[in-house]
């Protein structure tokens, strides 16, 4: 029997398309009817509408929870996106990389834009983060919280991100007059 089939899933509240022809399935068992082709043209991260399966009962596990699918799905359908203000660190976090992940373009503005408020009390995440995803104005407003961190802590930085900053760091260290150009 299939691993999927397993456990008993439940159905979203808000994604429960009677029309829909995929469903996903949350790590924590959601069930998500959604439609493909919102998926295609809302994201790079699924394929195709004409490209996978047509059988409607077709159901995609994703590692995500239903709480991060719950906001991204409201991303890929045309309606006035949620706001994220309310979401703790965490939860913005792992939507930030599901948004990613799948290429949700507008939740990966949103994310960009609501992670700014957390940049004094988890700089050194969110630059692995803004590394990892090439947020380069991100990385640059850290560079002036972040002048005084040890280079060690630095180093898993991609070195396309940490050679700049080294040199910034030590041309303009006792001087914040000059921008970092990560460019």
């Amino acid at each position: 029997m299939d691993e999927l089939n397993l456990k008993k899933s439940r159905t979203s509240k808000c994604f429960n398309a009677h029309d829909a022809d995929i469903i996903i399935r949350s790590s924590d068992n959601v069930d998500f009817y959604v439609h493909k082709k919102n998926l295609e043209f809302s994201t790079g991260g699924f394929p195709p509408a004409n490209l996978t399966s047509s059988n409607s009962n077709e159901v995609v596990a994703l590692s995500e929870s239903a709480a991060t699918l719950e906001i991204m799905f409201q991303f890929v359908y045309p309606k006035r996106y949620p706001a994220l203000h309310k979401l703790n660190f965490e939860a913005l976090m792992l939507l930030a990389e599901a948004a990613e992940k799948y290429e949700v373009f507008a939740l990966i503005n949103s994310c960009e834009f609501y992670l700014r408020n957390f940049l004094n009390q988890h700089s050194l995440t969110i630059l692995d983060f803004a590394a990892r995803h090439d947020y380069r104005s991100i990385v640059e407003e850290l560079a002036m919280i972040l002048v005084d961190t040890p280079m060690t802590d630095l180093f898993d930085l991609p070195s396309t991100i940490f050679k700049p900053w080294v040199c910034w760091t030590t041309d303009c260290y006792m001087s914040f007059s000059n921008p970092i150009n990560l460019t």
